[in-house]
């Protein structure tokens, strides 16, 4: 191991005085941090130790972990959730995102056991940052959906015991870096003692799906080089185009369906020596475009007025006639997207509600709890 340097790269020590105080550290950033930033800090070099690299380890990966188990709480409280009541869904009946995410995670126990037995700590803890930026920038965000809609049907129970599964299992491999975060959400989720006291994790036999982690990183990169083609051409991702034609070959449809919604297309088309984007916007896409800012306008005013994430709304609305027919035209959307009971083209007396403009048209909305 290396030397403590301060955050300018001189050494530290008192004479400086540029020695960090370990209790304020532990206080402010917890002592799991400071072990995470010398668990993947590389070995034999020096540690620029100070507030800007702890918060670094808390942003990127301490917060993502533990609001990736917040969201996951929040939802089984509010769905009533117990990880064993009912049969485990087996991987091959489970979703693509599932059975993508469990690869992902089988993969990971494998290579962190190997490099823990070689006494390999710096290449045990590193993976394990990638993972959770696929787990909460992917899976959780791709799945959210899934989650608070109404229907309690098998895809949504897969996403939970997925979710479950992969928490658990997570926080056990993370016991020896994160003892405290370990075992805090651990013991939550499983109800057992200590996640000291659990076993380290062993892959599942047949988990590991190399072939669908293959087709689904294209897939991803297809939609990162398909959102940076909409942001050149000035297309909003929110305004459904026709189709986009993607180069290689061509993606199982459940995947396929995750690049059309990430790109906000109708239809995919392979085998082009490049990615092109159909930019022509027929009244209909425009119209679907307009709705989806409306969708945006009522879940803000959801925010600022103070609604549970499981609140049924009525949704009073006013505007001119081109989003007014967006409105109509798309309600069963913006109903199914916002919770809205109902969707009302009257403005009350005496209501001051919120204004926003779409595409240059007023819209007025209010909204109240509906007590059904």
């Amino acid at each position: 191991l290396g030397i403590i340097l301060d955050e300018k790269g001189q050494k530290a020590s008192k004479s400086r005085g540029n020695v960090l105080d370990p209790n304020e550290v532990f206080d402010k950033y917890g002592s799991d941090a400071l072990r995470w930033l010398f668990f993947t800090s590389p070995v034999g070099e020096s540690y620029r130790v100070g507030p800007a690299t702890l918060q670094e380890v808390v942003r990127q990966f301490l917060l993502p972990l533990w609001n990736v188990y917040s969201f996951f709480v929040t939802y089984a409280r509010i769905d009533g959730f117990q990880p064993n009541s009912r049969p485990r869904i087996p991987l091959g009946e489970r979703p693509v995102l599932d059975r993508w995410l469990l690869s992902r995670l089988n993969g990971l126990v494998g290579e962190m056991a190997d490099a823990m037995d070689a006494y390999d700590v710096n290449s045990a803890a590193r993976p394990v940052e990638a993972f959770v930026a696929d787990l909460s920038n992917w899976y959780v965000r791709r799945s959210r959906r899934r989650f608070w809609k109404s229907d309690s049907d098998a895809d949504k129970l897969s996403a939970y015991q997925t979710l479950h599964e992969t928490l658990t299992t997570l926080t056990r491999l993370l016991a020896p870096f994160t003892p405290f975060l370990a075992d805090a959400i651990f013991r939550n989720l499983s109800g057992d003692e200590s996640v000291h006291l659990a076993d380290f994790p062993t892959p599942e036999e047949g988990a590991v799906d190399s072939r669908l982690e293959a087709q689904m990183a294209l897939a991803r990169r297809a939609v990162v080089e398909g959102l940076a083609a909409r942001e050149k051409a000035g297309l909003k991702v929110r305004h459904p185009l026709a189709k986009v034609t993607l180069p290689g070959e061509l993606l199982p449809d459940e995947i396929g369906s995750i690049v059309r919604d990430e790109l906000n297309v109708k239809s995919l088309g392979f085998g082009g020596e490049e990615l092109v984007l159909d930019t022509n916007v027929t009244r209909e896409l425009r119209l679907e475009g307009l709705a989806r800012d409306v969708v945006r306008v009522i879940q803000d005013a959801r925010k600022k007025s103070g609604f549970q994430i499981e609140d049924r709304i009525e949704t009073f609305w006013d505007s001119g006639d081109e989003v007014a027919e967006a409105i109509e035209t798309f309600a069963d959307h913006l109903k199914a997207e916002t919770l809205s009971v109902d969707l009302v083209r009257r403005r009350p007396e005496g209501l001051e509600g919120q204004e926003a403009k779409i595409e240059g048209t007023r819209l007025w909305v209010w909204l109240r709890k509906h007590e059904g």
